[in-house]
């Protein structure tokens, strides 16, 4: 995408005239403008549209909930803790909101990691229950997520009638489904089908559809007067499996493949228990993964992500919200926060762009004035950001795989140095156009950046997932070095100038191309970056072993008995001898998604036959989650080790 000035001038002011005398350039924006905790990450408007919730960073450098009244202007703190942050938050009712909080130092007046509830005013505070949070890696960014509780438009509508939640309360032999009430703390067993996971609430507040997983099938049941009757039952990795997205008005909507390369949304037949042939919605060369937005009663739109994200409106008025909007904010990703029975003129905007990190604004519909609420980083100048565009490339058997190329916005376009940057999770995107630190930072520094989603990713159809299916160190990886020839033939990349990096996943794709491609990758770096696949059916990486997981994670990468001799054959663990690029390693002493142990066996057998080995040890603690501070710290050396190795193409400081 192309902006004027790069955002709109109802906003920013566009620099002085390009006649005006040029000052020197400037030096690199510090690395800590990257890195450091957000100044705002999350704002929500209240159902009645009268208040908006906020999350923003306090004094002491604690994510706080700040409640702004739309009409007066005035703002009122209703958790502030100097011992734990603020992480999601979320509209139960007018007056009412649940929130949860991370990174507790058990000194201070909160007592533990855990749900609560909090009335807009600040009265009323109740414990919920504990939360059972996924394992945290040293390096993880504070910015998780835009700052409502995931589970709130996963499982349709919200019972924000009787200010409650629906939640799986579990004992030592069960789990059930109950609806807990944020005041009494009084929780209602929803008598759901045995071993449910998933649910579908209705506009009333009552659960009609279940998904529970039994042996290694999704059993899918729907609520029928008084009773539950099961619909479907399929594997999760087999044609026929679907997901249920949202029950309205008597219909079911589903995402599924039905047949076709890409997911799309249909309705689903409850009396013939079948699919409606007719997709409601389908994206060409994109599946339709995303939600549904409703309101109190009816189905307003879909959120899913293509290049970008990207809202179907199928409610003309906010259809034509939505274009207002974009027309005052353009060339940016404009998701609208709107209150699901506002009686007031105003929105919420989350906004942002590959080049601006988010900014929250509160939008008057009537007076089309904008006033913004806060920004993650506002003190980043976007003009010195750079741009990223989303292309396919060949692979070497001819499939087209999507990549994300970040150019810098200083200095030389052509013949660059260049870091392959892979995601975390090798099923989950690895790209967005949208704003990334750790890309913006790569780019700022002078480095040609492109992320690449090779077969086995969700999100481009079922042939490219599928065909990552026990791919790892294998196909896949010839995915990851063809983007890099790609690249080359554009002239964009130095082929003499190329580093692969990443965390978890990442770091495995890391370490696998130094071993299957030493002519491309001249570095290698891995924080927290999984060493042997079989480590992860041991360990429970993120959870992913766990009961549902077991089916998926074993089409996907394989059998730890059945494929022993394939896990070998690509374990950066068992071929270590192999490597003898320059690597940087860097692993967490309190990490649970990949042990520290596990990093330190395979740096041990590394350096063993490899002199230019880097070791970088971490310990997190709450003042680090505060503070950024081995977050930064490991970029301060991964900077440094691109800079002795790949070489910048402008000075970094």
């Amino acid at each position: 995408m192309t902006l004027t000035c790069r955002y709109a001038a109802a906003l920013i002011v566009c620099s002085l005239a390009a006649s005006q005398a040029v000052a020197a350039e400037p030096a690199p924006v510090q690395i800590e403008g990257f890195f450091k905790r957000p100044v705002m990450s999350g704002a929500s408007l209240s159902p009645d549209g009268h208040f908006v919730a906020m999350r923003t960073q306090s004094s002491n450098g604690r994510n706080i909930l700040v409640i702004l009244n739309t009409d007066t202007r005035e703002q009122k703190v209703v958790a502030n803790y100097g011992n734990a942050d603020i992480e999601n938050f979320y509209w139960l009712s007018d007056k009412r909101l649940a929130f949860s909080v991370i990174n507790v130092d058990h000194s201070g007046g909160i007592g533990e990691p855990g749900l609560y509830a909090v009335d807009r005013d600040g009265g009323d505070f109740s414990p919920l229950t504990r939360t059972i949070k996924a394992p945290r890696s040293f390096a993880d960014t504070d910015f998780s997520n835009n700052g409502t509780l995931a589970g709130a438009g996963a499982h349709g509508f919200s019972p924000r009638k009787q200010e409650a939640m629906f939640a799986m309360a579990r004992w030592e032999d069960r789990e059930e489904l109950v609806l807990l009430n944020t005041r009494t703390d009084s929780r209602t067993p929803m008598r759901a089908p045995a071993k449910t996971f998933h649910w579908l609430i209705d506009a009333d507040g009552d659960p009609r559809i279940a998904v529970a997983r039994r042996k290694d099938e999704n059993v899918v049941f729907y609520k029928d007067g008084d009773d539950w009757r099961q619909i479907a039952a399929f594997s999760p990795v087999s044609p026929e499996a679907f997901d249920p997205l949202l029950f309205v008005d008597g219909t079911l909507y589903i995402r599924a493949y039905n047949g076709a390369n890409e997911s799309a949304v249909y309705r689903y037949d409850l009396k013939k228990n079948a699919i409606i042939p007719e997709p409601v919605i389908k994206a060409p060369g994109f599946d339709t993964d995303g939600r549904f937005l409703v309101d109190e009663k009816r189905l307003l739109g879909y959120r899913l992500k293509l290049e970008t994200e990207t809202t179907v409106w199928f409610d003309k008025d906010m259809k034509a919200l939505q274009a207002d909007v974009d027309a005052l904010l353009p060339g940016r990703v404009n998701n609208l926060s709107y209150g699901d029975h506002n009686t007031t003129p105003f929105v919420v905007i989350n906004s942002y762009s590959d080049v601006q990190s988010n900014i929250y604004l509160l939008y008057n519909r009537e007076s089309k004035k904008l006033l913004k609420l806060g920004a993650t980083h506002p003190d980043l100048d976007i003009m010195r950001m750079a741009e990223t565009r989303m292309i396919r490339y060949p692979a070497r058997d001819g499939m087209q795989i999507p990549a994300y190329v970040t150019v810098p916005e200083a200095g030389p376009k052509k013949m660059l140095p260049t870091v392959v940057l892979m995601g975390e999770k090798q099923w989950s995107r690895n790209g967005s156009w949208g704003w990334n630190d750790e890309v913006q930072f790569l780019a700022s520094r002078g480095y040609l950046v492109l992320r690449p989603d090779p077969r086995g990713v969700d999100g481009f159809g079922r042939t490219h997932r599928e065909a990552g299916a026990k791919q790892w160190g294998r196909a896949i990886q010839d995915d990851i070095a063809d983007v890099v020839k790609w690249s080359v033939q554009q002239g964009y990349t130095d082929p003499a100038r190329v580093c692969i990096a990443g965390s978890g996943y990442g770091g495995y794709a890391a370490m696998m191309g130094l071993i299957r491609d030493p002519q491309v990758f001249k570095c290698g770096i891995s924080w927290s970056g999984i060493t042997d696949i079989g480590i992860m059916f041991k360990n429970d990486w993120d959870g992913l072993a766990a009961t549902r997981a077991t089916t998926e994670l074993r089409a996907m990468v394989g059998d730890p008995k059945l494929d022993a001799a394939q896990f070998n054959e690509v374990s950066p663990l068992q071929n270590a001898a192999r490597i003898h690029q320059p690597v940087l390693l860097a692993y967490g002493k309190e990490d649970q998604r990949v042990r520290f142990s596990d990093g330190l066996k395979f740096y041990e057998k590394l350096s063993a036959t490899n002199p230019g080995v880097e070791w970088l040890t971490y310990s997190p603690s709450v003042s680090d989650w505060k503070t950024q501070a081995n977050r930064i710290d490991l970029w301060k050396h991964i900077e440094a080790f691109l800079g002795r190795n790949i070489g910048p193409s402008m000075p970094a400081k």
